[in-house]
């Protein structure tokens, strides 16, 4: 009878196992929503101007994070195929730190 009552108090429940998720995993939620709900705003209001406008911005912005993640590599591991072939022909600094300074 004390093994039942044993496993009944063991269980934890969705509360208690909500408790122990770190402030730092719901920071970052709360940042990712706050996020996206700026993203869908700046697109609505980049629409009103024109129909490619956005789009335009989208490019520019990723084309930027593209190069800024080749040149100092600090692209996400699971991208690291993609960026090495793409570091061959766009400039790194991995290639300068050898070359010989001016």
């Amino acid at each position: 009878m004390t093994t039942l009552f044993a496993t009944a108090a063991a269980k934890t429940t969705v509360l208690e196992k909500l408790q122990a998720v770190p402030k730092e995993t719901w920071i970052s939620l709360l940042v990712a929503v706050f996020v996206i709900f700026a993203l869908v705003r700046i697109w609505k209001s980049l629409k009103e101007i024109n129909e490619f406008v956005p789009w335009i911005v989208l490019f520019s912005v990723g084309g930027a994070v593209i190069l800024y993640w080749t040149y100092e590599r600090t692209e996400p591991k699971i991208l690291s195929p993609i960026f090495n072939e793409l570091a061959r022909v766009l400039p790194s600094r991995v290639g300068y730190k050898d070359a010989p300074t001016p």
